[in-house]
């Protein structure tokens, strides 16, 4: 089973229980910039007790997922994760915190066809690419960057500057977002 047959199973594992979700990472920078290859799949869920039981009751029968994992991401790591029996891929499940930020990602994200025919939610290009910078700023990597780069080369001016630039400022990450939107010459940067 390759990557894009297990986003199309993992999304509709989630609606069929009505989850709210929306996919992110390498997965999402990939669709809305430069597409690399990525050895997992991000996605983002808002969830509480009761539905971390119905996912681990909805997976346990189709590769590995740990209960206590699901504990441990609620009680403060913020991540579990799937490994897919069938594939071998594995899915990193984000655990929202419910802040101001993540909430305006889940007011923000869209559906978008990822395959013929086939649509779920993703998150919207603008908050991809502050995850990644944010994700870079904690634990810096080229590849967050490059990725983040790659959002902006292609999306150019369809960004939101204005929501980027309010948010990266909330994050702490002003000066690396301001220094990627300069040189890639983004129109209406402050």
């Amino acid at each position: 089973m390759e990557q894009l047959e297990v986003i199309k199973w993992i999304v509709r594992k989630l609606e069929e229980v009505d989850l709210r979700y929306f996919i992110t990472g390498s997965i999402a920078s990939s669709y809305y910039g430069v597409p690399r290859f990525t050895h997992d799949i991000d996605i983002l869920l808002a969830i509480g007790v009761k539905e971390a039981v119905e996912i681990f009751n909805l997976l346990r029968d189709h590769g590995y997922i740990s209960k206590e994992g699901i504990a441990e991401a609620l009680s403060g790591s913020g991540m579990f994760n799937f490994i897919h029996g069938e594939s071998g891929l594995k899915i990193d499940f984000w655990i929202s915190k419910g802040d101001l930020f993540e909430t305006s990602c889940f007011a923000r994200c869209r559906k978008v066809e990822i395959s013929q025919g086939f649509f779920a939610f993703m998150g919207s290009p603008e908050d991809v690419l502050l995850h990644k910078i944010y994700w870079d700023h904690l634990m810096p990597s080229e590849r967050q960057i490059r990725d983040a780069q790659g959002i902006i080369a292609v999306q150019a001016s369809r960004l939101d500057v204005e929501y980027i630039m309010e948010w990266a400022k909330n994050l702490g990450i002003k000066e690396k977002v301001e220094a990627l939107l300069t040189e890639k010459k983004i129109p209406n940067l402050e």
